[in-house]
Parts: structure tokens; C-alpha cells; sequence
């Protein structure tokens, strides 16, 4: 691994970054909606190495994401940053249950739309391409677009993501066709979160790792869900969505069973569901989950996470000599 341009990458997320404003694009994402993002380029005239953020199911947060974009566009790599919400008009504020259907498999497909819309820059090289996805929707997401799954919805010669990495993902899918092609996956989670959980995420190493899948666990101690945010003190939600146990797993005849409530439905990532789809996953998620969570920013784990996100896309992204 090149210490030099991660130590600078560091350096910029500890100090704020900035420099010149992020070019507008925009693109057709899940189902072919239209889809904008921001594209922050590293000064220079060189072909340089894509990596694309996926924002959680807050929404597009800056003041979460701008520490990993300029650590990362101080390695050397562009940045695409996907709103997924905004095109949809899907409000944050809402209640899960009660905002449009979109899933984690959309957050894919959003991304992959972004990696698209890449390739028509002449200074990108999309052979060098990563995604970093956080907590519900881009966290989950980022993980399966690892999947060949995934991977096989895609024209044969498009470009594919080279690593992921997944901070305080939703680990609660478990796909049949687990396999991964051993692309690096890295989880960051934090053994205190009681929002989606570590053990769901050991869970799904262990799943993914035994059909040959690299995949890393990282637990951070005392870490809560939201450690990458803002800085302060423990905030409490009686009523926020604790989906810790919740597990969605696909069966050899395509259906999909949730392991607690063990309410089953079919196709449970079918981009523009039926009734019946969606009504089956509500009672799944209604079955599953807890209520109660507490989320916290912390100053050092955020700094930590940046720097183990930057760390593995220098290392199979933007080190990575192009074939």
C-alpha cells in the first residue's frame, strides 16, 4: 500500500477538505429513473480511479459524507456522490414503512447507473472502481452489488465495482447465488449498534465467506450506530427501528423467508413490487423488528472509519494496476 497519498488523504478528512465545487450529474439509476449525484474530481490531467458513495435511508447527509470525499479524493481517486432520495422525492423524515418502495437493491442499481455515467469521462478510468455504501439502503446495497447476481443483471462488457466497503450496513439479506467473485468486501460496524447490529454482519461474512467470498469484519468497541456523524452525546429513540434480528433469506425456490417473524414472500427485491410483495415484506419487517435504538457521533471512530474506507480502496482500488 502507498503510505504517502493515504496519509495525505488523512490529512485532508481531518482538516475539511475543500476546494473547487463538485460537478452536477445525472444519470437513469433503479428501474431507469432518473438519478443526480455530485462528481468531485482530484486536480491533475491523469486518468484517475472512480469511487461512489451511497448514502444511508437518511438521506444524503454532507456533513457525514465530506470527510470520506476528500480522504478519498486526496488518494488520488474521483468521487461520485448518488442522491437517491432526492430524484424519488422519498422523505427521510418519514417512517420506513411509510415512504416509497425502494430497497437495497435499488441503492445497486443506483450505483451502477453512477459507475455508467462515469465511464463517459475521458479523465475516469472505470476499471478502478469501488463503492463505499453506509447503514440502511447504501450499506446493504454496496454489499449486494458485489453479488455475480447482481453483477449478471449487467451487459457483459460493463464495468463492475472492484472492492466495496460497507459502514454500519443492513446485513439482512441473504441471497441463494452468494457468491461474490472474492471481490473484497469490508464491513465496519460498531459492537454496541442497535440499529442493524454486528451480529447480523459476522452472520453474513460467515455466509458470503463459505461460498469463497473475502469478506472483513471490523468491529469498532463502544461504537453505536451513527459513529460516523456528527459528535455528541447519546440520542435515544423509543420508537427507532432495531432490525438486529431481522434476516431475509432467499430459498432454493426463489422465495424469500424472514428467519423470526418466518413470514415468507416472493421476490423481495422486485424493483415496482405488487401489493401482495409489499404487504408480505411489511409484516416480515413488522415481525422482526424492535423498537428502541440509540445512535452517537464520535469524533475518533469517524476519523477511524475514514481512514479504514480510504486504506482498503488505495489497496484494491486505486493501487490496483489496470488489466
Amino acid at each position: 500500500m502507498r503510505a504517502l497519498p493515504l496519509f495525505l488523504a488523512l490529512l485532508l478528512a481531518a482538516c475539511g477538505g475543500g476546494g473547487p465545487r463538485p460537478d452536477p450529474l445525472q444519470f437513469a439509476g433503479a428501474a431507469g429513473h432518473p438519478v443526480v449525484a455530485e462528481l468531485h474530481m482530484p486536480p491533475g490531467t491523469e486518468r484517475v480511479p472512480v469511487i461512489v458513495l451511497s448514502h444511508d435511508n437518511r438521506g444524503k447527509r454532507d456533513a457525514q459524507l465530506q470527510a470520506y470525499v476528500d480522504a478519498l479524493k486526496g488518494a488520488g481517486a474521483a468521487v461520485i456522490v448518488v442522491d437517491s432520495y432526492g430524484p424519488r422525492s422519498i422523505d427521510p423524515s418519514q417512517p420506513a414503512n411509510q415512504r416509497a418502495w425502494f430497497n437495497a437493491l435499488d441503492f445497486a442499481m443506483d450505483a451502477y447507473g453512477a459507475l455508467d455515467k462515469a465511464a463517459e469521462n475521458p479523465r475516469i478510468d472505470v476499471r478502478r472502481a469501488g463503492l463505499v455504501g453506509f447503514g440502511v439502503g447504501g450499506g446493504g446495497g454496496s454489499i449486494l452489488a458485489m453479488h455475480q447476481w447482481v453483477v449478471q443483471m449487467r451487459p457483459a462488457n460493463a464495468a463492475r465495482f472492484l472492492a466495496a466497503a460497507a459502514v454500519q450496513p443492513d446485513c439482512s439479506y441473504r441471497v441463494g447465488n452468494r457468491d461474490t467473485g472474492r471481490r473484497p468486501i469490508r464491513i465496519i460496524v460498531g459492537d454496541r449498534d442497535n440499529v442493524t447490529g454486528k451480529p447480523a454482519c459476522d452472520d453474513l461474512g460467515s455466509y458470503l465467506r463459505a461460498a469463497g467470498g473475502n469478506v472483513t469484519v471490523s468491529t469498532y468497541q463502544n461504537a453505536r450506530h451513527g459513529f460516523d456523524g456528527p459528535p455528541g452525546p447519546v440520542v435515544n429513540n423509543p420508537q427507532g427501528d432495531n432490525i438486529t434480528r431481522c434476516v431475509w433469506q432467499q430459498g432454493p425456490d426463489g422465495l424469500w423467508r424472514e428467519r423470526a417473524s418466518g413470514v415468507s414472500g416472493v421476490s423481495l427485491f422486485r424493483i415496482g413490487a405488487n401489493p401482495q410483495t409489499l404487504e408480505a415484506f411489511q409484516r416480515s419487517w413488522a415481525g422482526c423488528r424492535t423498537a428502541g435504538t440509540e445512535t452517537q457521533g464520535d469524533a475518533a471512530l469517524r476519523g477511524r472509519a475514514v481512514g479504514e474506507v480510504a486504506g482498503h480502496m488505495q489497496q484494491h482500488v486505486i493501487s490496483v494496476r489496470p488489466r
